[in-house]
């Protein structure tokens, strides 16, 4: 992300979360709205069902692997060749952090544990036996793996955050066209993840706006200390 703003990006940061804080405390209602879309009474979410929904998402989810091992193993190596401060070696310590601190501690370790907010699923909205709770207040409706914030949401956005700080890399090394193809999937990919876990009912909207919100938040933190142009 070379020339990048930090200050200007951090307070559109702020704006973000506030604006999508305020929607959903004075319209709780909205996540069951757009969730109400993928449902139809007697069939539940059906595309939770659909081989090839559930084909791509596992492609997201197994880059999202793919990217985080190969991170750790490409930081693990710049550290013995002690390179870490080089250009590869602070990106591959970008993404490796970016996943270990984002949707492996914040949002597994964390959030899904002890959040408690159950799955559009398993409401009663949508033939279930719990109650629906909203993004922002904690809830005893779900023991563990629960829904605020979405794990694959927040892999999915970690991922898009690994094409967008790949970028210039692949601008070099690619011809014009496979540049293209690069970037249309750093974008249709990750979307697909986010929109995918709320079509097939394992989401709220707000799962997965917060999911990238919170992985956003640990990206610019990381960018600052690690990515960011010093001047002394």
């Amino acid at each position: 992300m070379p020339g990048l703003d930090l200050r200007k990006t951090a307070f559109w940061y702020a704006i973000a979360f506030a604006v999508s804080l305020t929607l959903f405390v004075l319209w709780p209602g909205l996540d069951i709205a757009v969730s109400s879309w993928f449902y139809r009474p007697g069939a539940g979410f059906w595309l939770a069902e659909n081989t090839w929904v559930e084909g791509i998402r596992y492609l997201i989810w197994d880059m999202s692997i793919l990217a985080f091992v190969l991170s750790a193993a490409a930081f693990i190596y710049a550290l013995v060749r002690r390179r870490a401060r080089g250009e590869g070696g602070k990106i591959a310590g970008y993404i490796f952090l970016l996943y270990l601190l984002g949707p492996i501690l914040l949002v597994d370790g964390i959030l899904k544990r002890f959040w408690g907010r159950a799955r559009p699923a398993t409401i009663t909205e949508f033939g279930g036996d719990k109650m629906f709770a909203p993004p922002w207040l904690p809830s005893d409706q779900c023991a563990s793996n629960c829904s605020f914030v979405s794990g694959e949401g927040s892999a999915a956005a970690a991922l898009a955050l690994c094409f967008l700080v790949l970028a210039p890399i692949a601008r070099r090394v690619l011809p014009r066209a496979a540049f293209g193809v690069y970037a249309a999937a750093g974008v249709v990919f990750p979307a697909a993840g986010l929109a995918l876990r709320v079509m097939t009912g394992r989401h709220f909207l707000s799962d997965t706006i917060f999911a990238v919100l919170f992985v956003t938040g640990i990206a610019l933190v990381l960018h600052r200390l690690l990515l960011a142009e010093r001047r002394g």
